[in-house]
């Protein structure tokens, strides 16, 4: 079952309704921010990342978490998240519809954070009997 859909108010005239799931980062520019979709698409948000996590929080807050914030810039989807490497400041996302990785850059502290925020999510109690 997927979650319930965003309803983002974008500017004087548009709003935008998309699943939670199809955005795979939001990246902050000033003021605004950009939200790099599946397949590629990229949509102008003229709102700050601030607002974002504001309507996020908002309109998610019975849902298990899908967004963390990544330092200043970006704000992932954490089910899109493939590889993280603090010492080289990369995280790299995966989408597969769209054969490109996204790589994006980041301090070593922020994707160190990320990595424990991860891991205390994706705890799991491995339970097996040795023979």
């Amino acid at each position: 079952m997927d979650m319930k859909e965003l309803i983002l108010p974008n500017s004087g005239t548009e709003i935008l309704k998309i699943r939670p799931s199809d955005i795979l980062y939001i990246e902050a520019d000033g003021n605004y921010c950009v939200m790099h979709m599946t397949g590629g698409f990229r949509q102008q948000l003229w709102f700050s990342r601030q607002k974002f996590i504001s309507l996020i929080n908002e309109q998610m807050k019975a849902e298990k978490p899908v967004f963390v914030v990544v330092g200043r810039s970006f704000i992932i989807n954490i089910g899109y998240i493939y590889l993280i490497n603090p010492v080289q400041g990369d995280l790299v996302l995966f989408d597969s519809t769209n054969p490109a990785q996204f790589k994006l850059h980041a301090s070593q502290e922020a994707l160190n954070k990320l990595k424990r925020e991860l891991l205390t999510l994706n705890t799991v109690n491995l339970d097996y009997d040795e023979e």
